[in-house]
């Protein structure tokens, strides 16, 4: 039972840790890949009753705050104040304090959660405590447990977004990412395993029968009777779990009776040594299991948060990593390498004709094609929208221009979408390490400098033959 329980909190921070990472190397504003990550979270793992985000925001700085949001996605936005240890639940109006952080985004979105939008998410003294030590270790932090504004018990896991990756200019709001944990979830998990016993899970700040910090409490379904109460004792265990950031623990107490008494068990020591030795190999067998099946989630935890999820290319966190890589091999062996920026012509008009399906069917088609373009060892990554960046290790800036010929000449023949013939052209320009710039934002600005100059050159030149 420890080792199911210890599962679920270990798989709550390595989600909410690829949950932030994710948020990290994405805009705010992007709601619906956000929302495409969460649905692919909360169906693998069902004990995840939800994921949220909290954007911090200055007193100063609210208003406008309140009038983007209402303006840009949700009329009925306001940041509100709540007591989760109030029932009835009655929001109330912010008090005024330096720092709010009011929710911008759930999921799942229903009637239920639909009221969290807005709520600050430090207005309730438990939440504060456990939002502030997030922030003070940079990691995972449990609130006690309460009751959800949608029903059931559960507890809400914290852990600040990082800041954008290194080279990243752009200026964003410190965020929050939030997960959410159901009781209802984790009793269906562990159920067969707490028969006949009486189960409780709480946090360990508390005792184990004190409600306030009582998260989950199943009770024996057979309580026995008065003689078999009289004559037999009672056995308790209470264990700890080993994180951190969610201070539980669990107390399992087992009233024995008669039906516990197994004579010919006891007469039959040898057969007690042999069973005790295949439940030994049972339990080693589900344990590694567990292990492997949690580093298998990891690990696609990590990919989805380092790589576009349209394409299936590296994103902007991935290059940024990859860049940091050369730029070392580059310094040590006195090389160079080139950074090749790339950008769709007319990729709107695409959209407008066809739809968005044909575009995105187009932009998983042209990354295939710059693959086969390139080296293994060079990266090619999707930054956003219809813009892509090469980093092309130990070439030249001579060696790069053959390479955006080849790229040139590809792109010379159409591409059918879906029975849709699609003549689409594509501009590049290409930065040059270390001649053009030691930084990757030095190096993707006059790229993008380049690639503007040839597009607009380009348009020029047409417009002259016509």
């Amino acid at each position: 039972m420890h080792d199911s329980i210890e599962l679920i909190a270990r798989d709550n921070e390595s989600i909410l840790e690829g949950f932030s990472a994710f948020l990290s190397a994405i805009e705010y504003a992007d709601r619906e890949s956000t929302s495409r990550y969460a649905r692919l979270i909360l169906a693998r793992y069902p004990h995840v009753y939800g994921l949220e985000v909290a954007l911090t925001v200055k007193q100063i700085d609210l208003a406008e705050f309140i009038a983007r949001q209402k303006k840009s996605w949700f009329p009925q936005f306001k940041v509100k104040a709540f007591s989760y240890m109030a029932d009835p639940r009655i929001w109330e109006s912010v008090k005024k304090k330096p720092v709010y952080n009011p929710i911008i985004f759930i999921e799942p979105m229903s009637p239920d959660t639909r009221q969290l939008i807005g709520a600050d998410m430090d207005s309730a003294k438990f939440m504060r405590e456990a939002l502030n030590q997030a922030q003070k270790l940079h990691s995972p932090v449990a609130t006690i447990p309460f009751n959800l504004v949608e029903g059931p018990r559960g507890y809400i896991l914290y852990h600040p977004v990082p800041d954008p990756p290194r080279g990243d200019n752009s200026k964003r709001k410190q965020a929050l990412a939030l997960l959410i944990v159901s009781a209802e979830a984790i009793q269906k998990k562990i159920a067969v395993l707490v028969e006949n016993l009486d189960f409780r899970l709480y946090h360990s700040n508390y005792s184990s029968d004190d409600p306030e910090g009582l998260l989950l409490h199943i009770s024996a379904s057979l309580p026995p009777n008065e003689l078999g109460a009289s004559l037999f004792p009672k056995l308790t265990s209470e264990r700890k779990l080993y994180s951190k950031g969610q201070p539980f623990a669990i107390s399992v107490e087992k009233k024995l009776g008669w039906s516990d008494l197994d004579l010919p068990l006891v007469i039959s020591t040898g057969s007690t040594l042999l069973l005790f030795l295949m439940l030994m190999l049972l339990f080693l067998n589900i344990y590694l299991r567990k292990e492997e099946q949690r580093t298998l989630s990891a690990n696609h935890l990590l990919y989805m948060a380092t790589h576009d999820a349209l394409t299936g290319l590296p994103n902007r966190s991935l290059l940024t990593d990859r860049f940091s890589q050369a730029c070392s091999r580059a310094q040590r062996r006195n090389l160079t390498f080139s950074t090749m920026f790339l950008d769709l012509n007319e990729f709107k008009k695409v959209n407008d004709t066809y739809g968005h399906e044909v575009g995105d069917q187009l932009l998983k088609t042209l990354g295939t094609l710059l693959k086969n373009c390139i080296r293994n060892e060079d990266t090619l990554s999707r930054i956003s929208g219809d813009e892509f960046v090469i980093l092309l290790e130990n070439t030249s800036y001579e060696n790069a221009q053959k390479i955006a010929q080849k790229i040139q000449a590809q792109f010379t023949q159409p591409v059918f979408i879906q029975g849709i013939e699609l003549n689409v052209g594509i501009s590049l320009g290409i930065a040059v390490y270390p001649d053009d710039g030691t930084e990757m934002s030095e190096l993707l600005i006059k790229a993008d400098t380049r690639m503007y100059n040839a597009k607009e050159q380009s348009k020029s030149m047409m417009k002259k033959s016509t």
